[in-house]
């Protein structure tokens, strides 16, 4: 599946619309209290907002180093912690976990210096494998937390990923409308800096850039399962056709076959390309049997040996900048292993 230098250019673009910004084309989600629907803030690094939570999600060890520093930056502009979120079971594509995300997202957390007290507070047994359970956890979250739960609308701000976070918009803004939500405008990660098998075009970030690009434009979701889109963003769209041609050179690990039958493909093309996309990956079939070998440590998104490299590096940048966060020595900690 050799990408061209079209396709490279087609998913960055992909990406960058993929990715929630306000300025680009606003979603607008019901306010609960006004009554009202009002646009979906987004923001970044430049400027903070007051917020209640930072919640951190996304099936990927990237946007910790975001999360990190927006608590850090927080803490420097308002003299307290937010209040921390994490939600995130298990993947839902065939692969393994050692352990469920948010514990992940908090372990990592903790290495680059958090306070364990302040990242564990709201901590839970995690067992969602979407976005509408990652909703229903959310909810509990908040509902459990004593700070959160008097709050008339708690407002919370989301970390996940680049090409994710609009599709994220749309889904938790039509569900979540007793929260006022504020999305981070996370930055697209050079391929050359990445990482991790769910980041890189080598891995399946390809399969998982289209498959939201699909969900977002589908307007026979919107106001079902998701928000719809203004004219202007939806003037920027990816192209289906483009869509079309990338999941016919086989990243189709995240469609399923209604989506695909949307992209014109066949029965026998669905099955076809799925089937083999899920024993290259897996080395399972989509009968569950084994056939291949797959990747090796595909069902391990947050590789111990990567996420430690992925720290150490973080760490350095935070160095470089100044972004010192141990509560305790005013230092780094530094990592381990």
């Amino acid at each position: 599946m050799k990408l061209t230098e079209k396709d490279v250019l087609l998913l960055a673009q992909i990406e960058n619309w993929c990715t929630y910004r306000q300025l680009n084309g606003e979603v607008l989600a019901f306010n609960s209290l006004s009554g009202r629907p009002e646009p979906l803030r987004s923001f970044n690094l430049d400027y903070i907002p007051e917020f209640d939570a930072l919640l951190l999600f996304g099936g990927n060890p990237r946007p910790v180093k975001y999360a990190a520093l927006i608590m850090h930056y927080f803490k420097e502009k308002f003299k307290h912690y937010p209040e921390f979120l994490t939600v995130g079971g298990a993947p839902n594509k065939g692969q393994s976990a050692l352990k469920p995300e948010n514990e992940c997202y908090e372990e990592m957390m903790i290495r680059l210096g958090f306070p364990s007290e302040v990242i564990l507070k709201n901590h839970h047994i995690s067992n969602s494998h979407s976005t509408k359970e990652n909703i229903s956890e959310i909810v509990k979250l908040v509902h459990g937390s004593e700070s959160l739960a008097r709050l008339a609308r708690p407002r919370i701000a989301v970390v996940t990923t680049a090409g994710y976070s609009l599709r994220a918009a749309q889904e938790l803004g039509l569900a979540l409308s007793d929260y006022e939500l504020l999305f981070f405008e996370t930055p697209a990660t050079p391929q050359p800096e990445s990482l991790f098998v769910s980041e890189l075009y080598d891995g399946y970030k390809i399969d998982i850039l289209l498959a939201s690009a699909w969900h977002s434009m589908n307007m026979q979701s919107w106001e079902v399962e998701r928000l719809p889109l203004s004219p202007k963003k939806m003037a920027s769209a990816p192209n289906y056709d483009d869509i079309h041609d990338l999941v016919a050179k086989g990243y189709c690990f995240y469609m399923y076959p209604n989506m695909m039958q949307d992209l014109d493909f066949s029965e026998q093309e669905i099955y076809e390309l799925r089937n083999q996309r899920r024993i290259e990956i897996t080395g399972y079939n989509l009968e569950g049997e084994k056939v291949g070998e797959g990747w090796p440590n595909v069902g391990n998104i947050f590789q111990p040996d990567l996420v430690d490299k992925f720290l150490k590096i973080v760490q350095q940048e935070f160095i470089a900048k100044s972004v010192f966060i141990s509560a305790l020595t005013g230092t780094n900690n530094f990592i381990q292993g």
